[in-house]
Formats: C-alpha cells, sequence, structure tokens
C-alpha cells in the first residue's frame, strides 16, 4: 500500500464518530487530537492529510505521491517530531532534520534516493523520487582576501613570531577576565604589544571547579596550538558569508 492507502486505512479504524473532529481520525494517539487524519479536500485529485492545528504538514495523493508543506515550522522541534511520526507510517527512509551541509547547518530531507534541501512545497513520487523542482543548498565560506589580510597583518606586527613565548610565560589572571572591543586590531599593531599577553591569557585560561579545594580556580584549558586555533576561530567568525551552490542532492 502507497501513503495515501496507509493513511486511508488508520482513518478508516480510528475515525472519530461524533464530537468536534467527527470523520477524521488521530494520527497516533485519540486523545492527540492536534494531529489528524483527515479525507482530502483537493478536488483534483483524491488525497489525505495529517494535519497539525490548521496546518496539512503531509498530503498524500491516491498515485502515492506525497507533498510536505511545514507552513515555515521546519525549524520547530514538535512539527518536525510528528512529520517524521506520519513519515515513519507512509514512506520508508525519508526523514526531515537538520543537517550540516558545506558548514552550514540546512533543514534537510532524506530520502531512499539523497537528501534534499528542505522546503515547503516539495514533493515526491510513490517510488521517493523528487517530481517538484530541486533547490540549491547553501555554503558557508570564508571571505579569502580578509582573512588573508588579517592573518598577513599577524605577521608584520610580530604577533605571530612571538606567540609561543608569550603564551609559554602567561600566567593566570589576577581577578577576572575581560577582553578589549579592538583586540583583533591590537594583536596587528606592534604599538599595542603591550595588549598581547592579555588576549592570549583570554584564550589560555578557564575558570574550574577545585573539588579539593572547594571553590574555582584558573587552569589552562589545553595547549598553545589549540589556543592559537581559537583565537584564530574568534577572530574570524565574522568573516565568513553564505553563498549560494548548485549542490541539490548529496548522499547520504
Amino acid at each position: 500500500m502507497n501513503a495515501y492507502h496507509l493513511l486511508k486505512a488508520r482513518l478508516d479504524k480510528n475515525v472519530y464518530k461524533r464530537g468536534q473532529y467527527k470523520g477524521d481520525a488521530p494520527l497516533e494517539k485519540r486523545t492527540k487530537s492536534h494531529v489528524r487524519i483527515v479525507e482530502g479536500e483537493n478536488l483534483s485529485q483524491e488525497c489525505m492529510h495529517v494535519r497539525m492545528y490548521s496546518t496539512k504538514i503531509l498530503t498524500a495523493y491516491m498515485d502515492g505521491a506525497i507533498e510536505i508543506n511545514l507552513n515555515n515550522w521546519s525549524g520547530s522541534s514538535t512539527t518536525r517530531q510528528w512529520l517524521n511520526y506520519a513519515l515513519g507510517l507512509t514512506m520508508h527512509g525519508f526523514w526531515l532534520g537538520n543537517k550540516s551541509v558545506m558548514s552550514l547547518s540546512q533543514p534537510t530531507i532524506t530520502t531512499p534516493s539523497g537528501i534534499y534541501l528542505h522546503y515547503d512545497g516539495i514533493r515526491f513520487n510513490a517510488e521517493g523520487k523528487i517530481v517538484t523542482t530541486p533547490k540549491p543548498f547553501e555554503a558557508k565560506r570564508i571571505d579569502k582576501s580578509e582573512s588573508k589580510g588579517f592573518t598577513d597583518g599577524l605577521k608584520v606586527s610580530g604577533f605571530k613570531d612571538v606567540y609561543p613565548l608569550l603564551y609559554a610565560t602567561c600566567t593566570p589572571p589576577e581577578k577576572g577576565q575581560s577582553m578589549a572591543r579592538h583586540w583583533k586590531d591590537y594583536m596587528q599593531d606592534p604599538n599595542s604589544a603591550d595588549t598581547w599577553p592579555e588576549i592570549i591569557e583570554y584564550f589560555k585560561y578557564d575558570m574550574e571547579w577545585n573539588h579539593t579545594m572547594g571553590k574555582r580556580e584558573w587552569h589552562e584549558m589545553d595547549n598553545a596550538k589549540a589556543c592559537w586555533a581559537r583565537m584564530m576561530a574568534k577572530a574570524k567568525q565574522d568573516m565568513y558569508q553564505t553563498i549560494a551552490t548548485e549542490v541539490t542532492r548529496i548522499d547520504k
């Protein structure tokens, strides 16, 4: 049986025979009437809907095709949960979620034929093949010129050369930690070298509970290499941009 017949059989078996939702059926438990199976209202082709509140999150057509429309609620974990429950009943191998694709978290629909970017109105045939036009994934990419300008600035200022020594000699903060607003600029300015130890201190140390002493104490988080990576990630986090790609499907 295809998705339409599976939902129709479930409706016939569990139909509400009286009350506000007479003629509908619960998708799961009878007490959870906010997610229901509803007889189709499409005049061109018989269909079954899974309705969550007022949104028909899943439509199953008699020919086996399905359409997903979350009315811009794909970011809701509850909506995804109920859609995935409906898909689990009707379409083997389908799953809606979020996946990191090209360094960017994106809503995806996993199918037997691959993973696609989810969008409202996406439709698949009875064999699970997409029949609407797939939309391209986006990618998170760093601005190479801006990134190179920053790293070149660290070389010119001398920060990169003295970093190993500064890390080795950097001691825990005497009080709290703070970071100057223009710390990235200071790293590229030799005239601001007096601020460098404090910048490294910020990324080198963190507070940790000392169970023996019964108090919080500063501790070295890891090592010089990891600290450098942490600094660079923080410094370059605003250098990324989201760009369009031509990729419309990825393998599972």
